[in-house]
């Protein structure tokens, strides 16, 4: 930890004298151009993890019993009894003895520990998708409030290919089929519920942000002030009617407040904006980006996840890909996934930087817009390469 520190200190002292005695941190930053004060310490496990950590997909599930499954089903009727529509359910509608306890248990875990757990046992078989999703919207007002994820307004999202034949994917990958590089979404938690996987591929990635911040700060310190730094991140048409089309601020990579340290990425969204700008990314930047992307790379883990399965993020710590999918010609073979993001009821500290859209409260999201669609396929490509 402290050899770390003083390399990292070594990095800055270095690049000052190169430069002449001027007061700049690597790369050529000011001082008050980092966001927030750079974490120098080991971030260790469990917020920290890697492969050689985790027994697999085992190492990260909590499963359902059948006491708790009848809990769901009974909450369940007694909402669809009432006639609450889905957006209707909040957190009372859920409450349950056989369900509190475990539930606040995953949520300190998301939290407190690894960032991310797989919850199993859900009867996805057993429902539609309606009351599938109801049960799903159920479990997640235990720990946020959703948010909507498209200028549609969809609070509920559904993770599949919508791609008509002959026509280009949009550029949001939820509704696509294509391979999605690691990520954070837009809200503090990400959860993706498999109602229906795919006849093949469809592979989840995930990766500590930490333990990807640990790498870089032992191998390429002079890398942090840029991540710190951050970038200006496209809205890709999304956002308000009044709002410019590319963050007026930076968004950090990573973020320190109260000794909370955050991640945000998603770097074909922060390319697009570069070229709306019509700024080139520096070398500098690209070796940053290049770097985290391969940390990123070596520290990540990969499963699927089965009918039923239930993966939750910590949005904050936990970055998130997946695998090209293909699709069968049966009805049970075509891959549906179902996406909640959410902001925590009693959320840790953080920049406010990190919202990339002006939303109503400063919440995580994108609100929805009327006239406004999702991002289309133009944004695929104005970085002049394919985009994830």
């Amino acid at each position: 930890m402290l050899r770390t520190g003083l390399r990292f200190w070594a990095v800055c002292l270095l690049d000052w004298v190169r430069r002449g005695g001027i007061s700049i941190w690597p790369g050529g930053l000011t001082m008050g151009e980092i966001m927030t004060q750079i974490a120098t310490g080991r971030f260790s496990y469990p917020q920290a993890w890697n492969g050689t950590d985790l027994d697999g997909l085992d190492s990260l599930a909590r499963t359902l019993g059948p006491a708790q499954v009848a809990a769901l089903e009974e909450r369940l009727g007694e909402v669809k009894h009432r006639g609450l529509a889905l957006t209707d359910i909040d957190r009372d509608d859920f409450r349950h003895p056989e369900l509190d306890g475990d539930l606040a248990d995953i949520l300190r875990e998301l939290i407190h520990g690894r960032g991310i757990v797989v919850l199993r046992g859900l009867p996805a078989e057993l429902y539609d998708a309606d009351d599938m999703a109801m049960i799903y919207w159920g479990i997640g007002t235990h720990f946020g409030a959703a948010l909507s994820q498209s200028a549609l307004g969809d609070v509920l999202g559904h993770v599949r290919d919508l791609t008509k034949p002959g026509e280009e994917e949009e550029a949001r990958g939820y509704t696509s089929a294509r391979e999605l590089r690691l990520h954070t979404d837009l809200g503090q938690l990400a959860c993706l519920l498999c109602y229906r996987p795919a006849a093949s591929g469809g592979v989840s990635v995930v990766v500590s942000a930490l333990a990807i911040h640990n790498q870089i700060a032992a191998e390429h310190p002079e890398h942090l002030p840029i991540l710190y730094r951050g970038f200006h991140y496209h809205r890709r048409g999304e956002q308000a009617w009044d709002a410019e089309p590319v963050t007026p601020h930076r968004v950090p990579v990573f973020s320190q407040v109260d000794g909370n340290t955050s991640v945000f990425y998603v770097r074909e969204i922060l390319q697009n904006a570069a070229t709306e700008r019509g700024e080139a990314l520096s070398a500098d930047e690209v070796a940053a980006l290049d770097c985290f992307d391969a940390c990123a790379r070596e520290q990540s883990i990969r499963f699927s996840l089965q009918q039923g399965d239930l993966m939750l993020m910590n949005n904050r710590k936990v970055l998130h890909a997946r695998s090209k999918f293909v699709n069968g010609d049966g009805a049970d073979q075509q891959r549906h996934l179902m996406r909640l993001w959410l902001d925590l009821w009693d959320a840790p500290s953080e920049v406010r930087e990190l919202q990339i859209y002006e939303n109503a409260g400063g919440r995580g999201g994108i609100d929805p817009q009327t006239g406004r669609e999702r991002a289309g396929a133009k944004y695929r490509t104005m970085d002049g390469r394919r985009s994830a």
